[in-house]
């Protein structure tokens, strides 16, 4: 019976939490298109695009969003909710009724907790290629239509690792297809040992196949070593490159790259400038934290939440802006300080996080 009772109170408190929270997601997306609109309406209207062109577009752009609205929603969606508990004595009662307030607080931490794993499984998967889809949709629009979203022209590549020069004149980065494509393997020292030429290439099983390919040997010299010897179609299988080296550089902005896309542009090019690589392994730190805000924002929300249900849900309002300007402002101040080297990229991305996270621990021990 007790078991069954503790349910119902589960429930209770998670529909208080996720009615509120729904329609703040709910409004800052409006509010976000509402945004948006003002910048792209006029090249969409130029461009004549479609009006369900648009809605997709809108659909995409979600998930790079959703990291800086769901935050916010569930600071609100707890402020409100719990002020309303508070301020109609329904929090007393259950405490009253046999419930310490730290059990009370599962339901709703555990809201923090889902949110922050949602966040970071979007921010990893669909938000960096929904963010990189967006903009090469509105580039396109911005040119009448005129310019293939997925086809990159003229992209040199050095792999470091493997002493190899890439040079590509097409890339379609949705079928990974090549036209006009160079690679000049180097020795140790240096100098051109092979080259290869092809007409086309297409990423297959795991494996380039050149068509139209020329192959020439080089002496130590870099002196070509005869004519040119020529296949229809091969099996590249010494080149060892995958599509996903090509895309990194491609998508030079780490907004549209993921933590791994991250990790593995800097491990692949280990002759970055120091400034370079603090740039790129602040902004993974970043992402990395950046959901985990979810769960610090929920342990802040509490305290004032409950604290502030009998001066009405205003007040709740006003916490939540001040708190959630002070996170964001330690954020960017973090940030740019951890892309000046001046702060190591670990503190850069997490100390916003783990000093209101100390703040909200604080706050919830000193509650009564």
């Amino acid at each position: 019976m007790v078991a069954h009772w503790m349910k119902l109170i589960d429930k209770y408190l998670l529909r208080t939490m996720l009615v509120p929270f729904g329609y703040c997601v709910g409004s800052f997306v409006l509010i976000y298109i509402v945004y948006d609109l003002f910048d792209n309406l006029s090249d969409f209207v130029h461009a004549g695009t479609p009006f369900f062109q648009v809605i997709r577009f809108y659909t995409f752009l979600l998930p790079s969003v959703f990291i800086l609205i769901v935050p916010i929603s569930i600071l609100l969606a707890v402020l409100y909710g719990l002020s309303q508990l508070t301020k109609n004595n329904e929090l007393t009662a259950m405490r009253a009724s046999g419930m310490s307030l730290y059990r009370l607080l599962v339901p709703i931490l555990s809201i923090g907790i889902v949110a922050a794993i949602g966040t970071a499984v979007i921010h990893e998967t669909l938000g960096p290629w929904s963010a990189y889809w967006c903009n090469q949709f509105v580039r396109s629009q911005k040119h009448q239509g005129e310019v293939d979203i997925h086809m990159v022209t003229d992209h040199p590549h050095r792999s470091v690792a493997h002493r190899r020069n890439w040079f590509i004149g097409e890339f379609n980065t949705l079928t990974y297809a090549m036209k006009h494509v160079e690679v000049v393997q180097e020795r140790k020292d240096g100098s051109s040992d092979t080259r290869y030429r092809a007409a086309s290439a297409k990423w297959l099983d795991g494996k380039w196949w050149f068509q139209d390919l020329e192959i020439t040997k080089f002496d130590e010299h870099s002196h070509p070593m005869g004519p040119a010897r020529t296949e229809g179609l091969r099996e590249m299988v010494e080149l060892e490159e995958p599509p996903k080296d090509f895309l990194n550089e491609i998508r030079y902005s780490p907004d549209f790259l993921s933590c791994r896309e991250l990790w593995r542009f800097v491990k692949t090019h280990p002759d970055l400038s120091s400034k370079v690589r603090a740039r790129y392994m602040v902004d993974l730190n970043y992402r990395l934290a950046m959901p985990w805000t979810c769960v610090v924002v929920t342990l802040l929300g509490i305290p004032f939440g409950a604290q502030t249900g009998r001066k009405g849900a205003f007040a709740g309002v006003l916490l939540s802006i001040g708190m959630f300007f002070g996170l964001y402002t330690m954020i960017n101040v973090c940030l740019a300080l951890g892309k000046q080297e001046e702060l190591s990229p670990f503190l850069a991305g997490w100390a916003p996080n783990l000093t209101f996270l100390i703040l909200g621990i604080i706050l919830l021990y000193r509650m009564r």
